[in-house]
């Protein structure tokens, strides 16, 4: 039962895959047919300060699509989710709110709570993507050593805070 459960599961991802894949495609070919199509017929009347900001929240939306994509493709592979990919497209989708927000429509608190769950899934992000720097301090406090009674100060190597290459 457990067999079929799982060929369900991925023939419902290819699906997943094909269907976000046709819908950035045609997103993509749409949003470039309308820049060109606006470029010829009326280029000072549609490059205008409103309409180059929902351009850029649609390239934003293009851009969430390709992330959900990364996920489910991630998923597919290696049949777990990774959070920084889903950190990113929640910071993405976030700024994409942000730019096309009209400020004259709301509060001051509400301001704060779109920064404050901006500056949390940057923390997110961080703290999960920059393990690297705890290794980084501890080669370098591992490599202070005790002498007689004291710590000896060992130089900061360039290398110790190197962002680590993929394997």
């Amino acid at each position: 039962m457990l067999k079929y459960v799982r060929i369900l599961q991925k023939g419902i991802i290819f699906l997943l895959l094909f269907v976000m894949s046709l819908i950035l495609l045609v997103s993509t070919v749409n949003i470039i047919l309308n820049v060109v199509l606006g470029a010829i017929t009326g280029p000072e009347t549609f490059f205008n300060a409103e309409r180059l900001q929902s351009l850029f929240g649609l390239f934003l939306i293009i851009l969430i699509g390709i992330e959900l994509l990364d996920t489910v493709k991630a998923f597919l592979e290696e049949e777990k989710i990774h959070v920084e990919i889903v950190l990113l497209v929640a910071m993405i989708a976030l700024a994409r709110k942000v730019i096309i927000w009209d400020f004259s429509e709301y509060e001051e608190g509400e301001l704060y709570g779109v920064a404050v769950m901006l500056l949390s899934l940057a923390v997110s992000y961080t703290l999960i993507k920059g393990t690297w720097m705890k290794s980084a301090l501890d080669r370098w406090f591992a490599s202070r050593k005790k002498k007689k009674g004291g710590l000896e100060e060992t130089p900061v190597r360039h290398d110790d805070f190197d962002v680590p290459k993929k394997i």
